[in-house]
């Protein structure tokens, strides 16, 4: 059987609709003849449309239930203690540790800190706090650090920060990019690389895409234009015959206005908290029956998960009945603000299901939600302009096939490129 390489190609918080704009009008021209040579979709994204979460489906082709990642944080067992994701919180095997035989380069996948031995080389990028930890085998990170390499980028705190994040964004993705193509010319099987500027860069200039007169409208473009070159210098260090699949964890939208779930449960008499802000959701208090974190993740404060939590199993239907119809109920301007709200049991299925949030909501167009424990203010300033977004994400396949036509969200992309390569064994 010949041996055939795979590429993986994702792009951060691209929406479906923002590439197929953009490679229709020639700013990415590239990925447009890509596009001629496959077939492009748009599927959904995790629930909740998370990076953590998303990339984590993406790379076990597992739903939450079943690889236990529900977000960039997550509370420590037993406590109102917040914790980052780590690797090692992952519970479903990752397609490069079932292939050891295959040398694997991943190059800024999120939700991979620290990186795991395999046989090749992984950097892995948001959240990693320091380059020097993020990188398999550790002998690189000196040759990296030397020429350079970002992680991440600050984020822009006002308007006069616009231009400097616009440079760092361009510098970051040409150093991973540089790395990633002289890591092709070495012996490779299976390649992963991420360019997560084209999240970063719709979370704060999302109003510059949809705006032709928007100042910075020409710069969204140029980066898009970066983004094109850079898989271009990718696929052209690959065989002809290379396997390709590219992906977005998920969409992106107009954040419109910040509405804050927190306030309104402290309203409604379900959220009760000391006012001390350094004590983040150590402050929620007894008698508390539910909280936002993450901005779509709602817990109850159950007796057996929380340790001021008095929500009895009993309690827990009719609870979740209330809230989903105090969600849906809520207006701002006249409009509703909630999409939807599932339940973990509606969303998910597997050995970790317990460790779920009790409901996922999902934000109406031109809304999104915060989480502050702290503030009154229902409706509330947001230097974001652009939301995750949970039904526009896209997917492309070379080739094609039956398992491909059938894929509806980002959890079927590996299991879609299988069928069409199953001497991959991914």
């Amino acid at each position: 059987m010949k041996t055939v390489k795979a590429a993986i190609i994702g792009l951060d918080g691209v929406p479906y609709q923002l590439l197929k704009t953009l490679t229709e009008n020639n700013t990415m021209p590239h990925t447009a003849e890509l596009i001629k040579q496959g077939n492009l979709k748009q599927v959904k994204s995790s629930l909740p449309p998370n990076s953590a979460v998303s990339w984590s489906s993406i790379m076990t082709a597992r739903n939450p239930g079943q690889h236990a990642i529900y977000g960039f944080t997550d509370f420590q067992p037993g406590t109102y203690n917040v914790t980052y994701h780590q690797s090692n919180k992952l519970k479903a095997q990752p397609f490069w540790q079932k292939n050891n035989d295959k040398r694997t380069l991943i190059i800024n996948l999120p939700a991979t800190y620290p990186p795991q031995a395999l046989n090749g080389v992984h950097v892995s990028g948001f959240v990693s706090p320091q380059l020097e930890k993020a990188v398999y085998p550790s002998d690189y990170a000196a040759t990296l650090a030397k020429q350079g390499y970002m992680i991440d980028i600050d984020a822009p705190e006002s308007e006069k920060e616009i231009e400097r994040f616009l440079a760092d964004l361009s510098t970051a993705l040409a150093r991973r990019t540089d790395f990633g193509v002289k890591q092709l010319e070495e012996k490779w099987d299976i390649c992963f690389f991420v360019a997560t500027g084209t999240d970063r860069i719709g979370h704060y200039l999302w109003d510059a895409y949809e705006n032709r007169k928007n100042q910075y409208h020409e710069a969204f473009r140029d980066y898009y234009k970066q983004v094109d070159d850079a898989i271009h210098s990718l696929v052209s260090k690959m065989p002809e015959d290379t396997a390709l699949l590219m992906l977005s964890d998920h969409g992106m939208g107009s954040a419109g206005t910040a509405y804050n779930l927190n306030t309104l449960l402290k309203e409604e008499g379900y959220l009760r908290i000391d006012p001390k802000p350094m004590e983040n959701y150590n402050a929620i208090r007894r008698g508390t029956k539910a909280f936002l974190a993450e901005t779509n993740k709602i817990y109850l404060n159950t007796e057996k998960r929380f340790p001021r939590g008095d929500i009895t199993q009993a309690q827990r239907i009719d609870l979740l009945d209330e809230l989903v119809d105090l969600l849906k109920s809520i207006r701002y301007g006249g409009r509703p603000i909630v999409k939807a709200v599932y339940s973990r049991e509606e969303l998910y299925e597997g050995p970790y299901l317990s460790e779920a949030p009790d409901l996922i909501v999902l934000p109406e167009q031109d809304f999104s939600f915060k989480s502050n424990l702290f503030s009154d203010e229902l409706v509330q300033a947001d230097r974001l302009q652009g939301k995750h977004t949970e039904d526009d994400a896209f997917l492309y396949l070379s080739g094609d096939s039956d398992e491909y036509r059938e894929a509806s969200s980002v959890e079927d992309a590996l299991l879609a490129l299988r069928s069409l390569y199953p001497e991959l064994m991914i």
